[in-house]
């Protein structure tokens, strides 16, 4: 398939550090970029040889023939990019947090099958090596999912409301993914100052999974660390920080514990990457990045959106999200737009 022309929006660190690096390796030309800072757009296009460079991302669309759009900016920018390319026809994938709110998820999904182009989002839990083989194994009747436990605790945020906004989205994104949709029933909130908290939130799942998200912005840290346990009467699945999944199964009983094989029914299986690497497939491959930036090159490519998180699979994230938004506002002191 011939490659496609890609712009990019948003060239500071992540960018040039992690995402564009990570879509190299896919069919896609980089044929501009945008940014309102220069020196980020400088340093950007020096180092990846950029033929056109823009601090405007309606004058690049204008004047560029673009196939594609990678965006990592702000959620409002996310929004404001997704619906110039949509409007211009040209396919777009924005980082999470894709919008501010759930209407403008709603608003894109339906210019998006008007247009007949992909927006498609950034969360990467999807598409992590541990998290799809919990997915396919809590899937299985047999395994009847009732209960669903997630912590993490991440580094300090800038502030509270971005730590929930833009942090927290993630396990919620996550919890809809593996269980369906997910109603709110309860929250509790712990203020440590305006740049640290830490909260359990509750839910119930449309199948009747009584779930907890457990989560704090006080670990000094380069990474978050995580860990997700789902039980059920098939046993239980663990993932540990991404890097990891036991999945602990019903075993028949043994007469001599001490003397028995493993068993092919039961016993637990486990997965974990050598090293952390995925080979073949790029060093952060069992975090999920570079198949979320593959599989938006394939929707394009094949026409089919299958495999890709596309913006209208994110509604019910964006709405649960404006309900535990609403909530932290009120009980760590911030203001919320439109709540």
């Amino acid at each position: 398939m011939p490659e496609l022309r890609l712009g990019v929006v948003g060239c500071g660190g992540y960018m040039r550090n992690t995402l564009y690096p990570m879509a190299r390796a896919l069919p896609m030309r980089l044929v501009a970029a945008c940014d309102i800072n220069p020196q980020n757009l400088e340093k950007f296009a020096t180092f990846f040889y950029t033929p056109r460079v823009f601090l405007d991302f309606q004058e690049m669309l204008a004047k560029e023939k673009l196939d594609a759009v990678i965006c990592a900016a702000n959620a409002q920018t996310h929004f404001e990019v997704a619906k110039a390319c949509l409007q211009a026809g040209v396919h777009v994938f924005v980082e999470k947090t894709p919008c501010e709110t759930a209407a403008q998820a709603r608003e894109l999904s339906e210019l998006s099958k008007k247009a007949g182009k992909v927006v498609a989002v950034g969360f990467n839990r999807r598409y992590a090596t541990a998290y799809a083989l919990a997915k396919d194994i809590i899937a299985s009747p047999s395994f009847g999912a009732s209960m669903y436990y997630s912590k993490f605790n991440a580094s300090v945020y800038g502030s509270n409301d971005y730590f929930v906004f833009n942090h927290i989205i993630h396990h919620i994104d996550l919890a809809r993914f593996l269980l369906g949709e997910i109603k709110l029933e309860s929250t509790l909130w712990k203020k440590e100052s305006d740049a640290s908290c830490a909260s359990v939130i509750s839910f119930t799942s449309e199948k009747g999974v009584i779930g907890t998200i457990q989560c704090a912005s006080m670990l000094e840290e380069a990474y978050p660390m995580e860990r997700l346990d789902i039980a059920g009467t098939g046993g239980n699945v663990v993932v540990d920080n991404l890097k990891g999944l036991r999945w602990n199964r019903t075993a028949p009983a043994r007469d001599k514990d001490f003397a028995s094989p493993l068993l092919e029914g039961g016993d637990c299986l486990s997965w974990n990457p050598s090293h952390g690497y995925g080979l073949g497939n790029g060093v952060f491959s069992y975090i999920g990045m570079e198949a979320e930036l593959a599989a938006f090159a394939e929707a394009i490519q094949s026409g089919k959106a299958n495999g890709c998180v596309a913006i209208g699979d994110c509604v019910g994230t964006m709405s649960f999200m404006e309900d535990v938004r609403r909530v932290a506002g009120e009980k760590l002191g911030f203001a919320v737009a439109g709540a």
